[in-house]
This record gives C-alpha cells, structure tokens and sequence, in this order.
C-alpha cells in the first residue's frame, strides 16, 4: 500500500519517524554516508519539512520503501547542497520537483518483493507528479540508472558529469515526461494499472 504524506514536520507522523530510520539504515549504515549520522538514528536533513511530500510503501504498518520529493521552488539538495555536479543550469520552476532518499528496507532485498516495491514507489511518484502538473524531475544518482529511465520513456539529460561522492560515483539528471512515459515506465516495471487514487493525492499549490 501507497501512502502519500505531504504538510507535516519531522516528529508528527508514525510512518514518516519510520522512513527516516529506514533511510538511517540505508544511508548511514549500509552505504556509509557517515557525515549523515544522527545518534536518533534518523536520518533527517534541512529538506525535510511541510513543504515536502514523501511517497512511501507501507505493508503491515512497517514502512518498508521511501522517495522524497521536494519543490525546486524552495531550497533543495542538488541547488543548495549539490550544485557543483551542474555544468548546466539547473532546472527550476513550480513544474519542476526533485526526487532524493529513494530507498527500500534492506530486509526484503533479493527477490520479487524488493521489486515490487521499488516499482510501486517510484510509479507512484510518476503518477503523483503527473496529476499535479509536475513533467519534470531532477535527480542525483548512479549514472547506470540514466538507461533505466530512458527505457521507461523519459527524455534524459545530464547537467553535468559523474563526480565521486561517498564512494560512488553521482550524476546529476533532469528527466522529462513524454505522452507516452507512464505507459512505458508500466511496462518496464511490469505494473499493469494505477498505482495511487485522485484521494491520496494531496493538495500542493500551496508550495508550488
């Protein structure tokens, strides 16, 4: 099950506390990103607030897979913290929103399941973007993950070369939605219908 959590700050909401320490594990202790460790063990960071909307797969009450996305209208990682990895300008603007903290609980890596939630949480953010008007991403990743992203139907662009960060090496992206992403991003993940309805949808003109 989807939930979108959108208008709330870290310390209100069970389930966001739950994301936060499933991205303490992902980032903090298994990749080693230690300049992110907190002795709470929640990995939280200045854009983290109200203004943010964090798409998270939920089974059972456990959160178990997470993707942030914030306005490029405000403060953001690539601009505020990432800019050195842009040798293009950066995209901004209310249609534009930056995806960051994309992860899935380590415990069901391996097989089908870590599959099926991965997909479900990024199709649910297409999906979320698509119905408030959002056509493009910006994103700071792998560079392998630009092939991905182009074979669910994005145009893809780099802003700039791949630079070493934390041990791994990090491009950022600005993906574009065609007519036809949705459907291609569908059957690239093998997801056969919506992922999200018009009630799970919250209200963002606020931020935008």
């Amino acid at each position: 099950m989807i939930q979108v959590i959108t208008g709330v700050r870290p310390g209100e909401s069970d389930l966001l506390e739950q994301a936060f320490r499933l991205r303490h594990r992902v980032f903090v202790d298994e990749k080693q990103w230690t300049d992110l460790a907190r002795p709470d063990g929640r990995e939280i960071d200045e854009f983290d607030g109200p203004a943010s909307v964090y798409i998270l797969a939920v089974e059972d009450g456990t959160v178990r897979g997470h993707v942030r996305l914030n306005p490029t209208t405000r403060p953001h990682l690539l601009a505020d913290k990432h800019g050195h990895l842009c040798y293009r300008p950066q995209p901004r603007g209310p249609h534009v929103w930056e995806w960051t903290r994309y992860c899935v609980d380590p415990t069901v890596r391996g097989g089908r399941r870590w599959g099926e939630i991965a997909s479900t949480v990024e199709l649910a953010a297409i999906e979320w973007g698509l119905m408030n008007g959002i056509n493009d991403i910006v994103v700071e990743y792998e560079p392998k993950f630009m092939t991905r992203h182009h074979q669910m139907g994005f145009k893809v662009t780099p802003l700039g070369i791949a630079e070493e960060m934390n041990g791994e090496f990090v491009v950022a992206v600005h993906l574009q939605c065609r007519d036809d992403t949705l459907a291609k991003s569908r059957a690239a993940l093998n997801v056969p219908g919506p992922i999200l309805s018009p009630s799970l949808v919250p209200d963002i003109s606020r931020v935008a």
